[in-house]
């Protein structure tokens, strides 16, 4: 994580670049105040113009160069910060890939977003306040300590003893009296971030059931504890401020005093007094910016250990696999398969055993509870199994990375998520770089063609956020014609009804098999309907295999199966 923080050679030499600009800035207006204190004093003297014009001609320098620097600086951080914010939420998200589904669940969405997004903004404060501007203090201190020493040695001690009590004493103390204040705000804003998502993402049963106004409510508790933090923080940043010029103005007052006995001596020129003195307080401008550098160090630290944090957790499954897939054959088996979730739950699947050659259509039936989505997601390498084997073409599918493994599967599930895009977007995500004719054949496939024709737009209708402009059975046709792109030998069926009215679920259900073809399907649901066409059929409960056979020979032996199906039978009829 640090080497994504720090960046590459290049990025680490513009930074570079950027802080010894912002230092040449400091120092131009060091040279500007100072050159102009000069010839303002000399000029008291009535000199020859001819002894005034290279001072002249260094103010127009110092003032040119300070722009032209401040510019170059702030292009060149701003640049650098925004490069390496890309990058480190590149590396975030290739983090949390590999944690989907499982990992991911432990972290709601909210807190997710608050992480890729505000987290990662946050660290822009460390780069432009924290960082550039710690190396700008270090450089710009020590080349106007080196001008006071050359003017007048007697001063370069106070003078250092004043800047580094400014620059680490009142850092110091801001440290001290913000103690927590930048985690505080932190964790507020992710609490804050992780409320609003769920009342976006639940508005319809907030209102539903009559809560909208107790969410609202909660919501603005947890603002308002945000905006303490934030009051508190912005409090002690004022105060740094406040601190910052006091100690300027005290330092300028110091060291007049103390060269006014160095002039009247005769030890410096009475025209350098206010020479060091204006030089002093333009040399401030590097030291106004450390007393805020320790909050941002903390609340970067903050947002950095929660990006740690998901850096540290472990992925769902084995990402050593190495081997690659022929989809021109595929043959999946499992034998004594079991699987838990965590060592300390019962297993959610116990002793599955099943073949699924080319063409051959397997459903997987039960009642809620009873280990499908568990297996599904075995299949799909979600997770990886407790005990037993899963195999590819008689290969352990730990073999394979999992990109490889979900590679070989078309899936249409019950939740198939649909991005707020186009529906010709949403359905180009399996398989990006598809032709024309590709894709007008997974839309025939589908049978979407009469609903794309009614639509003004046709494949370019915006399908709304997760498809809620579209009917469930719009959004599952917009499913299979990704199945179709995909073209995968093998098609994984998990709930592919679910939601839709039992006649509507029979046209789906029909339409998804013919689509199929001759690949091979595993068809997941509690829904008893369209297995007529399937080779076999496994009933699980509580994670075993209760029993299996074809339709008829379930429906025979009178025992689980047949329980389930006279059930749901007896319902729809009497609905």
């Amino acid at each position: 994580m640090f080497k994504i923080i720090l960046g590459s050679r290049r990025t680490l030499l513009v930074a570079a670049a950027a802080c010894v600009l912002g230092s040449l800035t400091i120092l131009s207006n060091v040279g500007l105040l100072a050159t102009s204190a000069w010839l303002i004093s000399a000029a008291a003297l009535h000199p020859p113009v001819a002894e005034l014009s290279v001072a002249i001609v260094g103010v127009r320098f110092f003032g040119l160069s300070r722009a032209v620097c401040r510019y170059l600086e702030r292009y060149l951080s701003h640049d650098v910060t925004f490069r390496l914010l890309a990058d480190i939420r590149v590396w975030l998200y290739g983090v949390l890939e590999p944690l989907a589904p499982v990992g991911l669940a432990k972290l709601g969405k909210g807190d997710i977003f608050s992480r890729l997004v505000a987290d990662v903004e946050t660290l822009k404060y460390f780069y432009l306040r924290a960082l550039f501007p710690a190396f700008i203090a270090v450089l710009a201190v020590a080349a106007t300590v080196g001008l006071v020493a050359w003017l007048a040695p007697p001063l370069a001690w106070p003078v250092t003893g004043a800047l580094l009590a400014a620059g680490c004493g009142i850092p110091a103390v801001i440290g001290w009296l913000e103690g927590v204040a930048g985690r505080g705000v932190v964790d507020a804003r992710s609490r804050l971030n992780g409320c609003l998502a769920d009342s976006i993402e639940g508005v319809t049963e907030l209102a539903a059931f009559g809560q909208a106004d107790a969410q609202a409510a909660k919501v603005a508790a947890v603002n308002a504890r945000f905006i303490a933090c934030q009051t508190r923080s912005n409090a002690i940043t004022s105060l740094a401020d406040a601190l910052g010029a006091l100690s300027m103005n005290l330092t300028v007052i110091a060291v007049i005093a103390l060269a006014a006995p160095l002039v009247t001596g005769g030890g410096l020129a009475g025209i350098y007094l206010a020479v060091i003195a204006l030089a002093i307080q333009a040399g401030f401008e590097a030291i106004l910016p450390l007393p805020a550098v320790v909050y941002y160090v903390k609340e970067s630290a903050a947002a950095m250990g929660r990006l740690a944090a998901v850096a540290g957790m472990p992925p769902g499954v084995s990402h050593s696999g190495v081997e690659t897939v022929s989809t021109s054959c595929i043959e999946l088996s499992a034998r004594d398969l079991s699987f838990t979730y965590q060592p300390d739950l019962p297993p959610a699947l116990t002793g599955i055993s099943f073949d699924l050659p080319p063409g051959k259509r397997l459903a997987i039936v039960g009642p809620s509870g009873a280990g499908k989505s568990s297996l599904a997601g075995l299949i799909l390498r979600f997770w990886d199994y407790t005990a037993g084997s899963l195999c590819i073409n008689r290969r352990g599918v730990r073999s394979y990375p999992p990109e490889e493994v979900r590679r070989l599967f078309s899936v249409v599930s019950q939740d198939t998520y649909l991005f707020n895009a186009t529906i010709r977007d949403n359905i180009l995500l399996a398989k990006p770089d598809a032709t024309p004719v590709e894709l007008a054949a997974a839309v025939t496939g589908a049978m979407l063609d009469e609903f794309i024709d009614r639509l003004p737009q046709g494949l370019e209708t915006a399908t709304g956020q997760n498809g809620l402009a579209l009917s469930g059975g719009e959004r599952q046709r917009i499913a299979l014609a990704r199945a179709l792109l995909k073209g995968a030998p093998v098609w994984l069926l998990d709930e592919p009804t679910a939601g839709l009215d039992a006649k509507a679920e029979g046209i789906v259900m029909e339409n998804i098999l013919y689509a199929a073809g001759a690949r091979a399907v595993i068809l997941i649901t509690h829904r008893l309907t369209g297995l007529e066409a399937m080779d076999e059929i496994i009933v699980l409960d509580r994670g075993c295999i209760a029993e299996r056979g074809t339709l008829p020979e379930l429906l025979t032996a009178k025992g689980m199966f047949y329980h389930l199906w006279r059930l749901q039978h007896d319902l729809v009829n009497s609905a």
